[in-house]
């Protein structure tokens, strides 16, 4: 074993790494970059979560427990006055998180010395993320009772004080099956993988094979290529959904409370908005490794930032705003009101807008990447 050859080899194998300037790049602003920014994003423990309250008892309690509750870490409080039906609404349509609701016979019972109910509904199909924030609901409304008695000089027979009662009613997924919130996610995830890693492959390995000289001499326009290139990829990917769909219903029971149509577009724009991922990968690559490594730097936020492994409510909120721009961010809130939350075609479409814009953006930078390459 010669040490000099392998000095050799070696110093052959860098020159050719710091030569692919986007590869050498990318690799060293890549880890630096996103250790910063999921270190500091990242928070499974989440704080201002959106909250709503219905107050029917208009009480010198309600207010001070609602000003309290605005003081807390856990709970944003929404600063608009709504009907139980409205704040309920809110709830299904991922608008909000949690509401809470004081009965109009809260403070009667309270001076009473009887026990006093606050309803509390939270979306459960998240059914970890919001247990501080339900535990606080009922702590900060003791606290507040107990001061109200204090300041009117009453007394309680109670030996911790006055007794307040929280019913939490956990929405969407009653039973807290972990399962139901997490395949929706792996769905989007599986999707992302899959499609992006094969179609960011297609027009490099044209490159690498030197085929893609026959593509430009042909009459084809760069759109006629990119949509050639996407159509195998979409029927594979709809054996996946298939796939995944038969196991999610037939295994572990996955429920499906919306409009199967509705989930039927959700996955359509998707996958296609997906496809666009890998083909604008793929023109902008030279080689094959800078397609997988460009791929896998789209990946990592889209598994991290879009609430499929971490409550995006628990990010700060430059993150969040981040997450908006991400289309599988969407893909979960859309597919999880599905499952769980009864959504229609019209509910689908605050989740549907953005992919389909997401999707224009993709298509319009393929096309023009495409051009360079010809040029």
């Amino acid at each position: 074993m010669s040490l000099q050859r392998i000095y050799a080899i070696a110093m052959k194998e860098w020159l050719h790494m710091v030569r692919d300037r986007l590869t050498f790049i990318s690799l060293l602003l890549a880890t630096s970059g996103y250790v910063i920014v999921f270190g500091y994003a990242i928070n499974p423990d989440p704080r201002q979560i959106d909250t709503i309250v219905v107050d029917h008892d208009k009480s010198e309690f309600s207010r001070l427990y609602r000003a309290a509750l605005k003081q807390s870490n856990y709970l944003n409080i929404h600063p608009a006055e709504m009907s139980a039906d409205q704040a309920s609404d809110y709830l299904r349509r991922a608008k909000t998180s949690v509401v809470i609701e004081i009965p109009p016979d809260f403070t009667q019972n309270m001076m009473a010395g009887r026990t006093a109910q606050i309803l509390v509904e939270a979306d459960a199909t998240d059914p970890v993320s919001l247990n501080g924030a339900i535990s606080s609901t009922g702590e900060v409304a003791r606290q507040v009772a107990a001061h109200v008695l204090r300041k009117d000089q009453l007394t309680t027979n109670k030996p911790n004080g006055p007794q307040v009662d929280v019913r939490v009613q956990r929405r969407f997924n009653p039973s807290g099956e972990h399962t139901f919130f997490i395949i929706p996610g792996v769905m989007g995830m599986i999707l992302n993988m899959s499609l992006i890693m094969m179609t960011a492959m297609s027009i490099t390995k044209e490159k690498e094979r030197g085929s893609m000289e026959f593509l430009m001499v042909t009459p084809t326009k760069p759109a006629e290529v990119i949509i050639g290139k996407m159509g195998p990829y979409f029927l594979m990917g709809v054996v996946q959904v298939i796939s995944i769909l038969a196991i999610a219903f037939w295994i572990f029971g996955m429920p499906l409370t919306g409009s199967a149509v509705a989930l039927g577009a959700l996955l359509f724009i998707y996958g296609i908005t997906t496809l666009m991922v890998g083909i604008l990968i793929s023109t902008m690559a030279g080689t094959q490794i800078q397609a997988m490594q460009l791929s896998f730097y789209y990946m990592m936020p889209t598994i991290l930032l879009t609430g499929f492994m971490f409550p995006i409510s628990g990010m700060p909120e430059w993150a969040q705003k981040f997450s908006t721009t991400l289309p599988m961010t969407y893909f979960i809130r859309g597919a999880r009101g599905a499952f769980l939350k009864e959504f229609s075609l019209l509910d689908m479409w605050p989740n549907l807008w953005p992919i389909g814009l997401a999707f224009i953006v993709f298509l319009w930078a393929s096309v023009k990447s495409y051009r360079k390459t010809l040029g």
